[in-house]
C-alpha cells in the first residue's frame, strides 16, 4: 500500500457516484426537513425560545415565549426573577441571526409562520453545513481510503447510516459539532500527511477543533489533541494560525454565555442548584423530580451495557460501528502514518468521553427522550475514519462485502426509523419495554382510596345554606358558548343522623341564573369507604328510572360501573388565585353499545384536595369505536369555588410530589 492516497484518486465514475450519493443525500434530508413537525421537543424548544426573544425582544429572557401553547420547555432555569434555556448560546445567537434574515426576507414570523420559519433556518444551520461535511469527507477519503469500495462505502455510510441523521430535523448542537469534527480531521490529516503543510490547514483545524469545543464541551479533549498533533508538526504554524482561528468560537463561546447569563461558566454547570429546581407560581421544575429514563435509575455497570450494547448501545443501534473496533485494532499495521494517528486519536477520544459521562452520576439518562446516546454523536466521524482500514481489506472478499451491506442496512435502519423526530427513544428501547425487560416509568401514587367517581369528597355541611361549600365549573359548547355548571352541598338529607348529605347541581348558559338540574343524596361515610355509586345514593323524592340512570351516569362519568386507575401528578392553573394546584390525575373507560354502534367512554379527572368535592377539572370523551371518530366531548375546569383556597400553593419544591 502506499503511504498517503492523493485527492485525485478516485476515478470519474467513482467521482460522479460519489457526488450522486452526496446529491441525493441532502435533497432527501431537505426534503423529510420541509415537511417535519416544528419545535419537536423540549430540548429545541428551549433553544427556539431563546431565538425568538433575541430576535422580537433582544433578550435571551423567555419569559413571554414560554407562555404561548406549544412553546414552553423543561429545559429551562429560573434566574433573578426570569426564565432562561439551558442551553449554550453562541449557536443559538448564530440561529437568531439567520432567523432575522429569514423573516426579514420573506415576511415571515416564528411565531405565527413557526413550521415554514424553523424549516428554512434548518436548511440553512443544518442541511448546509451536512452537505459541505459530505464533500470534506469524501476529499478524506480520497487521501486515505485505498479502493473505491471503501471510499463510497463510508461516505454512503455519513450520509444514510448513522445516528446522526435525524437530529437534522432539529435545532440542537450534535450535528454542527459534528461537521465541525469532519473538517478538523481532514484539516489534521493535511497537517500530518503533506511534508509542507501550508498554514490554511492549520487554521482551518484550529477553527474546526474551537467549534467542536464550543458545542461538545467533552470535544476540549479533541482541541487539545489536535493542538499537540499539530504543534509537533510545526510549532511556529500552530502559533500563527491554528490558537487565532481555534479562540474564535471559543471567545464567542465564552462572551455570549457571559452576555447571557453573567457567567463564562455553562447554564448546565448548575445543574442540581436552585436555578434548576425551582417552584415558581406553583409549579415546580420538572429537575426538582424528572421522570422516565431521567431518574438516573441505572448503575454504572448497567448505564454501561446500555450506552454500548443495550437500548441506547452505540454498537447495538449502528452495528456497522463495530468494524470500527476492528479497525482500532488493527490500526498497527497500516502504512499510512496519518491514517494510523487519526484511527488512534478516535480510540482515545471514544475512551475518553465514555469514561466521562460514565463518571456523570446524576446524568445518567442516556441523553433524555432521544433516540440514541446524544452525547456520543460528535465522535462519528471518528469511528468513520476507524472503518476504511476494514473495509479497504473486505473490499477484496464477496462475503466480507454483504456482511458490510447487512451491517449497513441495520444501522440505516435505526437512523431512517426517526427521522421526522429525533426526540423519541430508540426502537429497541421500544421493544425491550414490550418486552418487559426494561421499565423506566414512574408507578403512579395510589389514589386515597377506591374510587368510582370523577369526584374524590363530599364536603361537609355548613352551619348554614351560605356556609355550604360548593364548586363552579365552565365548558365550552360548540357554538363557542360557554356553559357553567354548580356541584353544591344544600343541606343535610333527612336527618344529620342519616349519613346522607343532599347535593344540588344546577345549571347555566354563560351569565344566566343557575337552574337546579339534579339533587340526590350520598352516603358520606359508604362514599369515603369507597363504595360504588349505586351503593351510596338515593334520591329525595320519586324520579323516573331514566333519570336515575342519567344522574348514576353523571356521577361516575360514564354509563357503566368502572374503577378509576391513578395517573401522574399534573400542575392545573385556575382562576382562583395566581400559584397553581397540584393535581393527580386519574382515569376510567369503559365500552357501552348505544344503539347499534359501540362507543367508548372515557372520564379524565384532575383530582385535588385544596377545592370543594376534591376536582379541579374533568374530561369525558365518546368516540365510536369502529371508526374512531369522536362523538361527544366536554372538557370542564373549576373557575370558582367556596370556600375559597389558600392564597399560595402547600406544596414543598424538595418534593413536589
Amino acid at each position: 500500500m502506499s503511504s498517503v492516497a492523493t485527492d485525485e484518486s478516485a476515478s470519474t465514475a467513482e467521482r460522479w457516484g460519489a457526488a450522486l450519493l452526496i446529491v441525493v443525500a441532502v435533497v432527501l434530508h431537505a426534503t423529510v426537513l420541509l415537511n417535519a413537525r416544528p419545535l419537536q421537543s423540549a430540548n429545541d424548544r428551549s433553544r427556539w425560545c431563546t431565538v425568538w426573544s433575541l430576535v422580537e425582544r433582544g433578550t435571551f429572557q423567555i419569559d413571554e415565549i414560554r407562555q404561548v401553547p406549544g412553546w414552553d420547555s423543561i429545559d429551562i432555569i429560573y434566574d433573578d426573577g426570569h426564565f432562561y434555556s439551558t442551553k449554550p448560546p453562541l449557536l443559538t445567537v448564530i440561529v437568531a441571526g439567520v432567523t432575522w434574515c429569514a423573516q426579514r426576507l420573506t415576511g415571515w414570523s416564528l411565531e405565527e409562520q413557526t413550521q415554514p420559519v424553523t424549516a428554512l433556518v434548518l436548511l440553512v444551520v443544518n442541511i448546509v453545513p451536512f452537505a459541505i461535511s459530505l464533500l470534506v469527507l469524501w476529499k478524506l477519503l480520497n487521501r486515505v481510503a485505498q479502493s473505491s469500495w471503501s471510499r463510497l462505502f463510508v461516505l454512503a455510510t455519513a450520509s444514510f447510516a448513522t445516528l446522526a441523521t435525524p437530529f437534522l430535523m432539529t435545532l440542537n448542537n450534535h450535528t454542527v459539532a459534528v461537521v465541525g469534527v469532519i473538517c478538523g480531521l481532514y484539516a489534521l490529516e493535511r497537517i500530518l500527511s503533506d511534508e509542507l503543510p501550508r498554514g490554511w490547514a492549520f487554521a482551518l483545524c484550529g477553527l474546526s477543533a474551537g467549534w467542536a469545543c464550543a458545542n461538545e464541551l467533552p470535544a476540549a479533549a479533541f482541541g487539545l489533541a489536535t493542538f499537540v498533533l499539530a504543534a509537533r508538526k510545526s510549532i511556529r504554524q500552530t502559533i500563527l494560525w491554528y490558537a487565532p482561528a481555534a479562540l474564535i468560537p471559543i471567545i464567542a463561546f465564552l462572551a455570549t454565555n457571559v452576555i447571557a447569563t453573567g457567567s463564562w461558566k455553562p447554564t448546565y454547570a448548575n445543574y442540581g442548584s436552585s436555578k434548576y429546581n425551582f417552584v415558581v407560581d406553583g409549579i415546580p421544575s420538572y429537575w426538582s423530580d424528572p421522570d422516565g429514563v431521567d431518574r438516573n435509575l441505572d448503575s454504572p455497570a448497567v448505564y454501561f451495557l446500555h450506552s454500548t450494547i443495550g437500548h441506547h448501545g452505540i454498537f447495538s443501534l449502528t452495528p456497522l460501528f463495530l468494524l470500527a473496533l476492528v479497525g482500532w485494532l488493527a490500526s498497527g499495521s497500516l502504512r499510512n502514518q496519518a491514517l494510523k494517528s487519526l484511527i488512534r486519536l478516535g480510540a482515545v477520544m471514544s475512551v475518553i468521553v465514555i469514561a466521562f459521562y460514565m463518571t456523570r452520576f446524576d446524568n445518567y439518562n442516556y441523553g433524555g427522550v432521544s433516540c440514541s446516546l446524544r452525547w456520543a454523536l460528535w465522535l462519528i466521524p471518528f469511528w468513520l475514519l476507524a472503518l476504511v482500514p476494514v473495509v479497504d481489506f473486505g473490499a477484496r472478499f464477496t462475503a466480507m462485502r454483504w456482511l458490510q451491506v447487512v451491517l449497513f442496512g441495520l444501522s440505516a435502519m435505526s437512523a431512517w426509523l426517526p427521522i421526522e423526530n429525533p426526540w423519541q427513544q430508540p426502537w429497541l428501547f421500544k421493544r425491550m419495554e414490550a418486552w418487559r425487560w426494561i421499565d423506566y416509568t414512574r408507578k403512579p401514587a395510589p389514589l386515597p382510596r377506591t374510587l368510582w367517581t370523577w369526584f374524590l369528597t363530599v364536603p361537609e355541611v355548613g352551619a348554614t345554606a351560605e356556609d355550604s361549600p360548593w364548586i363552579e365549573f365552565t365548558c365550552a359548547g360548540l357554538d363557542g358558548a360557554i356553559l357553567r355548571r354548580r356541584l353544591a352541598v344544600q343541606k343535610q338529607a333527612d336527618n344529620p343522623q342519616s349519613g346522607f348529605v343532599e347535593i344540588d347541581v344546577q345549571e347555566a348558559l354563560e351569565d344566566q341564573p343557575l337552574v337546579k338540574v339534579r339533587q340526590f343524596a350520598i352516603d358520606v361515610k359508604r362514599f369515603s369507604e369507597g363504595a360504588p355509586v349505586i351503593d351510596c345514593v338515593r334520591w329525595l323524592s320519586d324520579v323516573s328510572a331514566p333519570q336515575k340512570v342519567s344522574d348514576l351516569t353523571f356521577i361516575r362519568g360514564l354509563p357503566l360501573k368502572k374503577e378509576y386507575r391513578a395517573g401522574k401528578i399534573r400542575y392545573l392553573r385556575l382562576p382562583m388565585r395566581d400559584d397553581a394546584f397540584r393535581c393527580q390525575t386519574a382515569a376510567a373507560t369503559v365500552d357501552f353499545p348505544v344503539d347499534d354502534p359501540l362507543y367508548q367512554y372515557r372520564c379524565d379527572t384532575w383530582l385535588c384536595d385544596e377545592l370543594p368535592f376534591g376536582v379541579a377539572q374533568f374530561e369525558i370523551r365518546v368516540t365510536d369505536v369502529e371508526s374512531g371518530g369522536l362523538i361527544r366531548h366536554e372538557h370542564w375546569t373549576a373557575t370558582d369555588c367556596y370556600p375559597a383556597p389558600a392564597v399560595a400553593a402547600p406544596h414543598s419544591s424538595k418534593n413536589p410530589q
